[in-house]
């Protein structure tokens, strides 16, 4: 292939091994050269499931919205639904929109890595997961539990892939989030993310007659002053390191016109949750933050809610995006140590990440226990520079086999 030459070759991905170096590249293009921006993720939907059928893999479609799927492959169950599988691996197919990134869809190869949006984010790791099925199908050992693969749909907007997945009686021992983490560190768990908005009343007036009005973000001010003097919990999570809240004021919107007093005011942010805290505590919180500004100032009328300008649909803003934190001490780890060390890899680090995985609603409303693992540099993601390791998408796919073989064969 262009200007592709493998240097790894395991027993499972591999120039002579049961899923050749080629054939995972082909895979891979085809999914990169597919747009799958969220709310346009349909043709790659189809494309997945009839790749998965070429080969052998039996495959459901899960209506999440209209033109909008899941796509369940399973091996060893003729339905992801009504058994427990041994193993699950979770990726997402939609991605951010290309922004400014030149030629986004081109899936060019040069000097092993291949370009494009969502090959790191997260195509990569769902290609490397899909190889995996693969291989191990064209093992031919029976299996003694069943392997599933869901590729959802939304990750990167309201999450109505992994909603509809935790919805659903789908079961598993275990369960991998094939996010990118360059295949070094093993995640454990995130912070949660819950986006507060607060409103603050005014009232319009003409600014050559400002004191007849009253202006929304003078009286933003005195929260918003509080809110940087705010101190969030932190958690010890042993060999996990130490977990802190945060909060990032990101947005703020007022007023209409240069010459008119604003009527409101828009503070918005971005609250970032340790394991115990949730959307309603992290509400409460703002709440009395709110009302220590109206001890100072008690005309103040403010309000506050979750809100997030691209989100619309009220099952998730109800729900909200939750911490999650699967102990440090699951055999999940160690399975997946031995398959990292038999594809030549050293040892792996365990970590709790400050980003945000659909692992939520793995860990959380379907209580399987997950980690975070998959190719590719994350600090690539939603860049104009995306592109992955081809190799890196191949060794994956062998830890991946590997891991499957210790849980499933």
């Amino acid at each position: 292939m262009e200007q592709y030459n493998p240097k790894f070759n395991g027993e499972w991905i591999g120039k002579h091994a049961l899923v050749s170096s080629c054939e995972l590249l082909n895979i891979l293009k085809r999914v990169v050269a597919c747009d799958s921006v969220f709310k346009n993720e349909y043709t790659l939907g189809l494309l997945i499931a009839d790749i998965a059928r070429e080969h052998g893999l039996q495959v459901e479609r899960q209506k999440v919205a209209e033109g909008r799927d899941n796509i369940l492959v399973t091996l060893g169950a003729d339905s992801a639904y009504g058994t427990t599988h041994g193993l699950l691996f979770h990726g997402h197919y939609d991605t951010v929109p290309y922004l400014d990134m030149p030629d986004p869809l081109s899936a060019r190869v040069q000097n092993n890595r291949l370009w494009g949006r969502g090959s790191v984010d997260q195509k990569g790791g769902l290609v490397a997961s899909l190889c995996a099925l693969i291989a191990i199908k064209r093992k031919g050992i029976p299996l003694k539990r069943s392997l599933c693969l869901a590729a959802v749909v939304d990750e990167e907007s309201e999450h109505r892939g992994s909603f509809a997945l935790s919805e659903s009686d789908i079961r598993a021992d275990y369960a991998i989030v094939t996010e990118p983490t360059h295949l070094k560190t093993v995640e454990f768990g995130h912070l949660g993310s819950s986006p507060i908005v607060i409103r603050v009343e005014g009232k319009t007036a003409h600014a050559s007659v400002a004191s007849e009005g009253v202006n929304a973000i003078e009286k933003a001010m005195l929260i918003l002053e509080r809110l940087f003097k705010m101190e969030f919990p932190t958690v010890n999570l042993g060999e996990l390191g130490v977990a802190q809240g945060t909060l990032c004021v990101s947005m703020m919107e007022a007023g209409t016109a240069y010459n008119n007093v604003p009527h409101e005011a828009f503070i918005r942010m971005d609250r970032r949750t340790v394991p115990g805290e949730t959307s309603e505590s992290a509400v409460a919180e703002i709440e009395a933050v709110i009302a220590d500004a109206k001890r100072v100032d008690p005309s103040m009328v403010a309000t506050v809610r979750i809100e997030r300008p691209d989100w619309s649909w009220p099952p998730i803003i109800a729900r909200g995006l939750n911490p999650a934190l699967t102990p440090s001490d699951t055999p999940l780890f160690d399975y997946l140590q031995q398959a990292a060390s038999k594809s030549g890899l050293p040892s792996l680090e365990k970590r709790f990440s400050s980003c945000y995985y659909d692992m939520d609603f793995l860990v959380n409303d379907l209580k399987i226990p997950t980690l975070v693992y998959g190719p590719g540099d994350g600090r690539l993601n939603h860049s104009a520079a995306e592109e992955i390791d081809i190799d890196d998408v191949a060794r994956a796919a062998e830890i991946y086999s590997e891991l499957a073989k210790e849980l499933c064969l």
